[in-house]
């Protein structure tokens, strides 16, 4: 089925041009075909997931960045860049750089973004800005005033090319694709409605068990030992104790060694083969691959950060508490409901709930903010877990930069109270965290947002040859008073080796010297 329609939204002159799409592509194959950089959203479910995380699993998006409209904001070592192309000048003005916060151009860039309505319906995505945006912009919010070490604290695109795939409701597998155009640019709506011609209409086919061997995968070691990252958790049980804090988020890195010779060549990424790797293993709602710059982002979050719907409907629904299932159905359900009574892990995330009503206390109309669900538990193929969610609703005409600003970093990777806990984990890491605890996500030209928490991530920077320079992957826990070092130091563990297995690294605590 080939069903072409347009639409525009109040500048009638720009709108989306959207074709149905006979059969769902492989968005992996499509993203492997291009050598441009590129944004895939990946949800997915296990079988047995539970009904209500079927909607966060919904929509897949695939955008791709080399569109003539494609813009790109940067924000590195406190400066910002945006590289604005001829065509999108009419909106966004001309490229340049400076010392002005991130938050504050990234507000003044939506602004500036042509508002068009929702293509698909139920799906939020309208094209739009599509990137990460790293732990170290919480600095802009009151946190620790660090910068991302070898890779920019945000970056975000604006995407003129996309193919959005329905994987749940009514419309399962069903897949279009958008494209900008503007009557003010015909060469680049030309260029953009003859990529829409040209976006597969049936299946690439290539699916995990096609998955072939990416880099190759070496040892991931510790920044620290496993003695220093417990001492830690016993000086954050200090700082609890004196009332410094209710609960600190502390997390540590694992670098992996081994692959450095691995390249981008034309049409092959192995950083995307890892990404499949992880993904056949692992499904999970808020999976995303990103190839941006000298940047691969492989994650596999479990994790809304927040949403808003284009009308100011906000959601967050953080994660508390997890246990793996085990195959005996009795012993299951005793560990499902332990997971449920656990003093421990409730009080966990019963605090994040009450860090984000707060957070979202900031920009939401007074009496909105409630809690619809709390400490609920979610079953999944491989493991048990606490779900919450808070509602709100903004104010007509609120910035959407200014909403995730006040919330940011995300609760559940900071603890409670956010200021002084995310110093405390600060002073203990002594190193920024970088894409890993940051959001994932999308800015919809709908005014739609969707954005995860980066955790279970693998984060690699490449030089300009393709040839990797770092590849890391963070982990970590809440520490609460009634935590045992131990058992944290066993959590971390447990959380490296679910990513990094999928892969074939191993992981060693050992600080390599």
């Amino acid at each position: 089925m080939d069903d072409r329609r347009g639409l525009t939204g109040s500048d009638r002159t720009v709108r989306i041009e959207v074709r149905r799409l006979g059969a769902v592509p492989d968005l992996a194959a499509l993203a492997a075909a291009s050598t441009a950089d590129v944004v895939w959203l990946d949800s997915s479910l296990p079988d047995g997931a539970p009904d209500t995380a079927r909607p966060r699993a919904r929509w897949s998006v695939l955008a791709w960045t080399d569109g003539p409209f494609s813009t790109r904001f940067r924000h590195e070592a406190r400066r910002a860049h945006v590289a604005v192309p001829a065509p999108a000048a009419r909106w966004f003005g001309r490229s340049w750089s400076g010392d002005r916060p991130a938050f504050a151009v990234l507000a003044d860039l939506l602004a500036a973004t042509p508002v068009l309505p929702e293509p698909v319906d139920g799906c939020g995505f309208a094209l739009g800005w599509t990137g990460f945006l790293g732990y170290e912009l919480g600095r802009e919010s009151g946190g620790p005033d660090r910068t991302a070490d070898g890779h920019p604290d945000a970056d975000l695109r604006f995407v003129d090319r996309a193919v959005v795939v329905d994987r749940a409701g009514a419309g399962a597998g069903v897949a279009w694709a958008l494209a900008l155009v503007a009557d003010a640019e015909p060469a680049a709506s030309a260029s953009n409605r003859a990529w829409l011609r040209t976006v597969p209409t049936s299946s690439t086919g290539g699916g995990p068990g096609d998955v072939p061997t990416g880099l190759p995968a070496g040892t991931a070691t510790g920044r620290v030992g496993r003695a220093a990252y417990e001492d830690a958790v016993d000086a954050c049980r200090a700082e609890i104790r004196e009332g410094n804090a209710f609960q600190v988020c502390l997390t540590t890195t694992f670098v992996l060694t081994g692959g450095r010779e691995g390249r981008v060549a034309p049409g092959t990424d192995p950083h995307l083969v890892e990404y499949l790797r992880m993904r056949a293993s692992d499904p999970v709602p808020f999976g995303a691959y990103l190839r941006l710059g000298t940047l691969r982002v492989a994650s596999r979050s479990p994790e809304r950060f927040l949403r808003i719907d284009a009308d100011g409907a906000v959601t967050a629904e953080p994660i508390k508490g997890t246990r793996r299932r085990v195959a005996d159905p009795a012993a299951d359900a005793a560990v499902r409901a332990e997971l449920s009574a656990s003093a421990k892990d409730r009080a966990e995330n019963v605090m994040i709930v009450d860090l984000l009503r707060n957070d979202l206390l900031r920009t939401a109309l007074p009496g909105s903010v409630h809690v619809e669900r709390l400490c609920d538990v979610e079953t999944y193929a491989s493991v048990h877990q606490l779900v919450s969610t808070i509602g709100a609703r903004l104010p007509t005409g609120t910035s959407r930069a200014e909403v995730v600003r006040a919330a940011f970093p995300p609760g559940s990777m900071t603890g409670a109270p956010k200021s002084s806990a995310t110093a405390i984990a600060d002073r203990l890491e002594r190193a920024p965290r970088g894409v890993y605890s940051g959001a994932i996500g999308y800015f919809s030209a709908s005014g739609a947002v969707d954005l995860s928490v980066v955790i279970r991530t693998l984060v690699t920077v490449v030089d300009t040859d393709g040839v990797v320079r770092s590849r890391t992957l963070g982990a970590g826990g809440a520490v609460t008073w009634s935590s045992d070092a131990t058992q944290e130091a066993d959590e971390v563990e447990t959380k490296t080796r679910s990513v990094l297995g999928a892969v074939g690294a191993s992981t060693s605590w050992t600080v390599n010297m």
